[in-house]
């Protein structure tokens, strides 16, 4: 039963997916350390088309800055920014903070900071879980994506993962039965776990590199990355987009 402001709800099982501050995960993992500050703090805006300045899809590291551009396909362009500051920095002007930390990077970074609306910008800290979870259901409830594996952004696995979560409950759900269903929600999370947490840590060793900002280590990662072939870079990221598989499902008794 779940109790709302609109009436109690019954149903064969609920999905807790109430984000990354999730209260339902408080609540039902109360020993649990809950989230990690990653240390950075990420503008992110959404450009309209037709402004003049043409940006491919790129990511561009400096030290303990980066900036990024995704051409979208109706012309738009999303862009993106992240910089190491302290938990809960918030200057007032956030197109005056964007001008002051890029506005001298290489084009067409000063043209789209121009444009930046700044009622447009979004404006979060960077967190994942300090801990994974020690299992994505409790009875007849579940968790799915950020509620279950909040990961940091650098690897764009979070919405991704999410998506995957949705599509093995489902498949795992499919013809259970209400009495299938705690026994369904437990392969859910046998099936999700590994995967989803070994991504959450390879997402903060990544955020940890692209953060970086003594210059000596700084000039060692750009020396690492112009030296490691485009192929080489490619195939690190294959399990990230083949290692995704479909659990088998238990027949039901009787089958």
């Amino acid at each position: 039963m779940v109790r709302t402001t609109a009436g109690d709800l019954v149903a064969d099982l609920a999905v807790a997916a109430d984000d990354i501050h999730s209260p339902l995960r408080r609540l039902y993992f109360p020993e649990h350390p809950g989230l990690y500050y990653a240390g950075e703090t990420a503008w992110r805006t959404v450009l309209p088309a037709g402004g003049g300045a043409d940006a491919s899809a790129a990511e561009t590291w400096g030290r303990g800055e980066r900036f990024g551009t995704v051409p979208l396909a109706d012309g738009r362009t999303y862009v993106f920014a992240t910089a190491v500051a302290p938990e809960g920095h918030r200057p007032p002007d956030a197109r005056a903070e964007l001008l002051r930390r890029f506005g001298a990077w290489h084009d067409p970074i000063p043209a789209l900071l121009e444009r930046i609306d700044p009622a447009d910008v979004l404006r979060h800290d960077l967190y994942d879980l300090a801990a994974p979870l020690p299992r994505y259901h409790r009875g007849r409830l579940a968790w799915l994506g950020d509620a279950a594996h909040a990961m940091t952004p650098n690897l764009g696995q979070g919405g991704c993962q999410a998506v995957e979560d949705a599509v093995v409950l489902a498949h795992l759900l499919s013809g259970a039965g209400a009495s299938g269903v705690p026994a369904a929600l437990a392969a859910y999370s046998t099936a999700r776990r590994a995967r989803t947490d070994a991504l959450r840590v390879r997402s903060r060793r990544a955020g940890r590199i692209a953060a970086l900002t003594h210059p000596l280590a700084v000039a060692v990662r750009d020396l690492a990355v112009r030296a490691t072939p485009a192929g080489v870079a490619r195939r690190a990221m294959d399990d990230l987009f083949d290692g995704f598989t479909l659990p088998a499902v238990s027949p039901e008794p009787g089958d």
